[in-house]
């Protein structure tokens, strides 16, 4: 596999550094400089600090599904937030509610990051409904966890195994998607 192009270069660099520190901390020499490009070439790809902002915001966490691991989403959703705290990856699900907040254009990245999130959800749990709703509360309580354990540094892995979380945690995301009664 080569090396990245310059716009996927700058797009990876703009994702790291605006889920760390938001879109007013980050300037376009902070992208540049994390990339191994001028900040001209950032501009020239990206066209305006706002346009990469949107370009770099977080897809949907599709790696949440391992291939291979043969076990309900719900609990794979919470094994690679944990995953990705111990590899010290950013987390999607965590920064979310903040990328929408600091947003250029809070209105646009709160409608974008929803429907992506919710969609992506929907697509999994074959929820078809007019609202979503089933796919809206996995999504609330599958951030509450990202946030929770990388925002405010909560569920330790000193205080409690992982695989316990999973399972505990796995089984509150799980009930909600397997719920008859939900809409």
């Amino acid at each position: 596999m080569g090396r990245p192009s310059t716009r996927e270069a700058i797009i990876e660099a703009a994702r790291k550094l605006f889920g760390q520190r938001g879109y007013s901390a980050v300037t376009v020499k902070d992208v540049a400089a994390l990339a191994g490009y001028s900040p001209a070439m950032v501009m020239k790809v990206m066209g305006s600090k706002a346009k990469l902002y949107a370009a770099a915001a977080p897809q949907v966490p599709s790696s949440d599904l391992q291939p291979g691991l043969e076990e309900p989403l719900g609990f794979s959703l919470v094994r690679r937030i944990l995953l990705r705290r111990q590899t010290e990856e950013p987390e999607p699900w965590a920064m979310v509610a903040l990328l929408v907040q600091d947003a250029p254009d809070h209105e646009a990245g709160q409608r974008d990051l929803r429907e992506r999130y919710v969609r992506w959800i929907a697509q999994r749990i074959g929820d078809t409904s007019p609202t979503r709703y089933k796919s809206q509360l996995v999504v609330c309580i599958v951030m509450g966890l990202g946030a929770g354990i990388r925002v405010l540094g909560l569920l330790h892995p000193d205080e409690m195994a992982d695989e316990v979380l999973i399972q505990q945690y796995g089984a509150l995301v799980q009930g909600i998607i397997d719920d008859p009664a939900l809409p």
